[in-house]
């Protein structure tokens, strides 16, 4: 992992976390629920889409059109990779 990852990836020891998680959720009520909405991948899905009327504007302001979707990022029309987060 440190070969491909270098200091990008950090490692953790799934059986403990899961423990610790589990311990989390019997002593917090509600706490399964909203970790399985986090992590979870029903209902969470990727969409491309084309909007004309984001020509010009800046990221920023695209964030605050869509109330009900996030935006995470731009595809250039020239197809080159997806930028997340664009400055």
């Amino acid at each position: 992992i440190e070969l491909v990852g270098r200091k990008k990836v950090e490692t953790i020891v799934s059986h403990d976390l899961i423990g610790r998680i589990m311990i989390q959720c019997a002593r917090q009520p509600g706490l399964a629920r909203v970790l399985d909405g986090l992590l979870g991948f029903e209902g969470h899905e990727f969409y491309f889409s084309t909007h004309p009327e984001l020509d010009g504007k800046k990221f920023e302001e695209a964030l605050y059109m869509f109330p009900d979707a996030v935006v995470l990022g731009i595809k250039p029309a020239n197809g080159s990779r997806v930028v997340l987060n664009p400055d």
